[in-house]
């Protein structure tokens, strides 16, 4: 029996993906074209994935939707257990930190830059962006 579970979580921008990991001090490895990476789960099960981010004993995958989208999966318990961190947890957490960068890329490709950002007390973010147009 299978403990890996899909987290309902879809994501489409495998470069903002990153740059939340890091900003969680996670690592994580990436599989190379065509190929892929082993995430570990319980008593020594494996699933293929894009990506692999280290959890300890257990990982969490990246994987593939096949529709341009990817879904994180997981032995949840063995994550919650070594790690510390609800599959809840970590998939607001990982949200927040992949909206803002998808946001941030969003901003820079259509040639805007960031002006100011806070950090508001109930933990959203608050990005103000600038766009000089010369006549």
């Amino acid at each position: 029996m299978s403990h890996f579970t899909k987290c309902e979580l879809k994501m489409t921008n495998l470069t903002a993906l990153k740059r939340a990991l890091e900003d969680m001090e996670l690592d994580y490895t990436e599989a190379q074209a065509n190929q892929s990476v082993q995430v570990r789960g319980w008593r020594g099960q494996t699933l293929d994935a894009s990506m692999c981010i280290n959890m300890g004993k257990y990982d969490i995958g990246v994987v593939s939707a096949g529709d341009g989208t990817y879904d994180l999966t997981a032995d949840w318990w063995g994550v919650e257990t070594t790690k510390g961190i609800s599959e809840a947890e970590f998939k607001d957490r990982l949200s927040q930190r992949y909206a803002y960068h998808n946001v941030l890329q969003a901003c820079e490709g259509k040639g805007y830059t960031v002006e100011e950002e806070r950090n508001e007390e109930d933990g959203s973010i608050q990005l103000v962006v600038r766009k000089w147009v010369s006549d």
